[in-house]
Parts: C-alpha cells; structure tokens; sequence
C-alpha cells in the first residue's frame, strides 16, 4: 500500500484450530480494508531542545502542489486541538514544516476535512544557569528554568563533572524561589541564588529531573559553566 508492505496475522488460542475457527478469521480478513492515509504527518526528531526547530513533513493523496495544509496542536493540559499554523504541498502531494514547540504538544494535520493520526512532540525543560560574585560561603550562581508553566517551589540539581570517573555527581538540590514572566511573554522563568563550595575548574550544572518536570516537559539540562 503506497510502497509499503503490509502484514496481517491473526493468533488462536491453540496450535491447530479447528475449521470453524479458521472460517471466523477468513471472515475477519474478508472485511479487511487496508487504504494509505489521505493525509499524513511526521516529525523529526519527535524531542525538542533547546534552540532546536522541530522538521514537520508529510503528504495528500492527491499528489497535487498548492493544496492547504492545516496544523492543528493540543498543548499538555489542553483537551481540544486549535489551529497553530498552515502550508501548502509541493509537486507530488508532499509538504514541509518548521515548528518549535514550547511545551510538549499533540500536533495532527489537516486537508480537506480529513484529518493525520497524531504525533507528540516531546518538549524538554529550559534550563540556564549565570554567575554571580563568590564570597566566603562559595562560587555563586543563579538557575532558571523557562516553561509554559511556573515551577514555583520545585527543585534542580546542581552537579560537577568528575573527571577522574568521566561523569557527572550531584552537589546539593536547589529550590526554585522566585517566578514571575515579562508582560506579555508566552514563558515563566522560575529561578534561585546558590552557592557552592568547589574547586577552581570544575565545571557545573543544572538538571531540572523528570520527577520534576512531568507531566508536560522531559528533563531539562542547563548550560554548563566552571568555576
């Protein structure tokens, strides 16, 4: 079915079935319908990082070019798809997207009244981290997570990278005591001062865990610094 080969099986209960139950599963595959869909949609990759554009791609059965491609999104939480953006096909039916999700979303396309299966694009936390000045108590620095959501009272994990073992250990858990968002902005920074007591070179970072994050964001990893 357009250029792919499809396989069907049917399992019984048992290693011989009798004749009246291969006649009930001839009968089932009677019925079978197997058409390609009308519209499709793909995404590649189907994780967004940061500073990362997501490749939308798909294709009508018309093979046609300049027919309208409509996307329609459900973002985490929602529980009804809004139209986001739109296209149109190229010669051969086939089009093409960018997006940039900013939390994780169910997107489907469009055309004609039919409508794609749906595919999820995963969005991972935004997470950053900035300097600020040292004194007796340690190296300073501040971490922010950018999300949909304010993560008010979560908490990171700030770790240093071990290069005796070749791998990252975890200091200490900070909590996130400051939110707010600039006017008008789609995002909300959620954020916090810490210290930490380490030696000269080595280098740090943020990890925003899933157990944080869930439901509507993988974890997130900040920018990595050194002292």
């Amino acid at each position: 079915v357009e250029r792919y080969n499809v396989d069907a099986r049917i399992y019984f209960g048992t290693a011989s079935p009798t004749a009246s139950q291969l006649a009930v599963a001839q009968s089932q595959l009677n019925r079978l319908v197997v058409a390609a869909g009308r519209v499709t949609l793909f995404a590649r990759p189907t994780v967004h990082d940061r500073n990362q554009l997501i490749t939308l791609l798909g294709s009508v059965d018309s093979n046609r070019a300049d027919e309208p491609i409509t996307i329609e999104a459900k973002e985490c939480g929602q529980t009804s798809f809004v139209e986001i953006s739109g296209t149109h096909t190229n010669e051969g039916g086939g089009w093409t997207l960018q997006y940039a999700p900013v939390i994780t979303t169910t997107l489907r396309a469009e055309w004609k009244g039919v409508r794609s299966a749906p595919v999820t694009i995963q969005d991972r936390a935004w997470v950053q981290i900035g300097r600020r000045p040292r004194n007796a108590q340690g190296y300073g620095f501040n971490v922010a997570v950018r999300a949909k959501l304010q993560f008010w009272k979560r908490h990171v994990i700030v770790q240093r990278f071990v290069r005796r073992v070749g791998r990252w250990t975890d200091v200490k858990k900070v909590v996130l005591t400051e939110t707010g968002a600039a006017p008008g902005s789609t995002f909300v920074w959620s954020s916090a001062d810490f210290r930490v007591q380490v030696p000269k070179g080595t280098r740090i970072r943020a990890v925003f865990p899933l157990t944080q994050s869930r439901p509507c964001y993988l974890a997130g990893y900040s920018n990595q610094l050194e002292t």
